[in-house]
């Protein structure tokens, strides 16, 4: 369906149903969202955050930084767009929950070939994080050796849940120095803006998205970098590192790739061991590719299974034993032909949040009984409509509304997304 068809048949939807009960429900949990860390965030340990104790609002960034510091529980909920000019660290800072209310941006619109004036976050010896629903928003790739919208170092028992990650100049979201202990889950990444060309870097295009463990020589990454990515969703711009690793154990599992145009998604680096599982390769080119190519640093495993678009086998340089998670923690994956619905219509900033609650599984639309008018089954009155898709609840997209549950996803030119069930009686 176009836009145009769209908007036309949701205006006389409304009008036609006006009379009738019309229920809405956005940004609603999937039924695969375990709303909890997973896999390598459990081992050992447990990541709780704050425990949704000490809640304070914050708008700006010294507000924010302020509220990260220090090993005392506090639950910050970031309000608005908060606007950054360079990296900030967060440094020794423990128990913290962070969650972006809805529409909340941590945003760096500088683009420069000064490296200081890139990058939003960088956390350094900082355990038991929790950073939830919110977007990273920078300036475009730009091949500088540059910061990344998100980067972790020397940190444990992290998890990085339904965040947007947009256009970052060195990277959308990195992990380093033995960091450890990981969950990303239900995250989108993606590049909207065209990468810039002629940085001291000598990339034309540096959409290289997620990269685990920064360096062959890194002693401290070995042993470590264990992290478990579920039901991510690397969306069009991605151009490698869907994530690149080195050295960790790594998990990825009912994740959806969808980068037309990319040069390849699962890097397999120097002294990695993947196993990847259950997950939809659409439209892309190399599902995988072997990284570990230089001398005397040529060990790497990666474990392909049960996915979409990439065939099943097992690769290996090297003597170490193939990782697989089950021999570890305990996980659910959910049946690999309901990826993609699921993954496209929940991914991403997408959470129903509200200050002293967290995240609500019921919608804030949930209690409404009519709809008059287009504006009402969610329309973004601040910006305009890109694009409108109507899905089955199992993800099958379709023409137009039928009777039941229908699934709205609409894309706005600021980049946000909404996402909505429509009930059609």
């Amino acid at each position: 369906m176009n836009l145009l068809s769209l908007r036309t048949f949701m205006a006389g939807l409304c009008v036609s149903l006006a009379s009738q009960a019309f229920s809405l429900s956005a940004a609603t949990l999937s039924a695969y969202d375990k709303n909890a860390p997973v896999g390598w965030a459990t081992v050992g340990g447990t990541v709780t955050g704050s425990n949704n104790k000490n809640s304070v609002v914050v708008t700006t960034k010294a507000d924010l930084l302020a509220a990260l510091s220090g090993t005392g529980q506090k639950t910050i909920y970031v309000k608005g767009t908060i606007t950054f000019s360079g990296m900030e660290m967060v440094k020794d800072a423990a128990n913290k929950t962070v969650y972006g209310l809805p529409g909340a941006v941590l945003s760096n619109p500088i683009h420069s070939a000064v490296v200081s004036q890139s990058g939003i976050l960088s956390f350094s010896r900082c355990r038991n994080i929790i950073l939830r629903n919110l977007t990273f928003k920078s300036a475009g790739a730009y091949d500088i050796d540059g910061n990344d919208n998100l980067q972790f170092q020397n940190s444990d028992y992290i998890w990085v849940d339904h965040c947007d990650f947009q256009d970052g100049v060195d990277g959308n979201f990195d992990c380093n120095n033995g960091t450890d202990h990981i969950a990303v889950t239900w995250c989108r990444f993606r590049y909207l803006i065209k990468p810039y060309a002629g940085g001291s870097g000598g990339s034309a295009d540096h959409r290289n998205c997620c990269l685990w463990g920064g360096s062959d020589n890194n002693a401290k990454d070995r042993g470590h970098l264990r992290t478990t990515f579920a039901n991510c969703w690397w969306d069009q711009g991605c151009h490698e590192r869907m994530p690149r690793v080195r050295f960790g154990q790594v998990h990825i599992v009912n994740c959806l790739f969808s980068c037309k145009g990319n040069n390849y998604c699962i890097g397999a680096a120097y002294a990695s061991n993947i196993y990847a599982e259950k997950n939809v390769f659409s439209g892309v080119s190399n599902p995988w590719k072997c990284y570990a190519v230089k001398k005397g640093r040529t060990d790497y495993n990666i474990t392909m299974t049960g996915n979409i678009g990439a065939a099943n086998e097992q690769k290996r340089s090297g003597s170490a034993a193939f990782f697989n998670p089950y021999g570890v923690y305990s996980y659910s994956a959910m049946d690999v032909a309901k990826v993609q619905g699921e993954v496209s219509a929940h991914a991403g900033a997408t959470l129903n949040v509200t200050v002293g609650s967290g995240v609500n599984k019921v919608s804030a639309f949930a209690g409404d009984k009519e709809a008059t008018s287009v504006a009402a089954v969610g329309e973004n009155v601040e910006a305009e409509v890109v694009a409108a898709t109507v899905y089955t609840l199992s993800g099958t997209e379709i023409p137009a509304f039928q009777k039941g549950v229908n699934v709205v996803r609409t894309r706005y030119s600021d980049g946000s997304v909404k996402v909505k069930k429509v009930l059609v009686k």
